[in-house]
């Protein structure tokens, strides 16, 4: 904080008031008296000083150094949040040397995690590789009665470290919460079957928990021979074909949307057991942890609606998506 006592004249501020504003400024700000005790010093109510004060600053005779000794992002963080309508951001660094994109994301969200957790939070968790290394990453200093839920199916054949049952347990046992699992296929390759399991009673049970979650974690994916349902070997080349003639850019909770954000019908839409994206739009804190550069284009994408509230990237990202129109 700086106190400019030499400016050159200003017209419009009487030499008086001037005098007055730099008075109580160095009262407040570098003598440390509190406003009542300005205001009994000079005659003034506290809210006069208050005035006078914002005054001041309006008036460029104070200005606010904030000095950042660490390798903070907080300036990057606050301009995506105003861009993107967001309620917080988290920028972690690039990846290095033998530390990991997904470590340094997932330490990202443990921590943004941990600062959130209180009794009775319910923290609900999709399926993608970044949200598979919270667990490593996750450290809170007390035990929580919280709940760790599922938000789509967790029954697979498919692990790979990313099936989530032992995700959702892991996070449960190191918070000292309850896992809620989702008893069900995430992925089925017929949708009449689909449509049956939709109507079960267990899953109807299972998507109404969690809706109700305060916190949604998840990831997005892309759509090329990286593909997580590709790899996993749940869409054939031919299907990934299909979904890529749709224009398609990403996928949320296994549904897919284009380059405005907006959510494009696919087959897919019939074979993923779970809630609907729209859902997100409804959670209090709905994350997206997601980076590098095959994710750019998904990320810009999808932040142009309301799906998510709440990034969690990486730096080389976060300066492109504030930079980028």
């Amino acid at each position: 904080m700086v106190i400019h006592q030499n400016l050159k004249p200003n017209p419009n501020i009487d030499p008086e008031e001037l005098y007055l504003l730099l008075r109580i400024a160095n009262l407040y700000y570098e003598n440390n008296l509190t406003q009542d005790q300005i205001g009994q010093k000079l005659g003034y109510s506290r809210v006069s000083i208050h005035r006078f004060l914002d005054r001041a600053v309006k008036l460029g005779l104070v200005k606010f150094l904030i000095h950042d000794p660490g390798k903070n992002f907080i300036n990057l963080e606050n301009q995506l949040i105003v861009k993107f309508n967001l309620r917080d951001v988290v920028v972690v660094p690039d990846p290095y040397e033998n530390i990991s994109l997904y470590t340094q994301l997932a330490r990202g969200a443990a921590k943004w995690i941990e600062k959130k957790l209180h009794p009775g939070i319910r923290i609900g968790l999709g399926l993608s590789r970044t949200i598979s290394h919270i667990p490593q990453e996750f450290h809170p200093s007390t035990k929580t009665e919280c709940f760790f839920t599922e938000v789509v199916g967790s029954a697979s054949d498919h692990s790979d470290g990313v099936a989530k049952y032992n995700v959702t347990a892991n996070l449960a046992e190191i918070a000292g919460g309850i896992p809620e699992i989702f008893y069900s296929p995430n992925y089925v390759s017929d949708e009449n079957l689909h449509d049956m399991l939709m109507r079960e009673t267990t899953i109807i049970n299972s998507i109404e928990r969690a809706k109700k979650c305060n916190i949604v974690l998840q990831s997005i994916g892309t759509v090329d021979d990286n593909a997580i349902l590709y790899t996993e070997g749940l869409i054939s080349k031919t299907e990934l074909e299909r979904l890529e003639e749709k224009n398609v850019i990403g996928d949320i909770l296994g549904h897919y949307f284009n380059n405005a954000g907006e959510l494009v019908p696919t087959f897919m839409d019939r074979r993923v057991v779970g809630i609907d994206p729209n859902e997100l739009k409804k959670i209090e804190w709905s994350v997206l942890v997601a980076g590098g550069d095959d994710k750019k284009k998904p990320i810009r994408a999808i932040l142009k609606n309301s799906f998510f509230n709440v990034l969690i990237t990486n730096h080389t990202i976060a300066e492109q998506l504030l930079n980028e129109d």
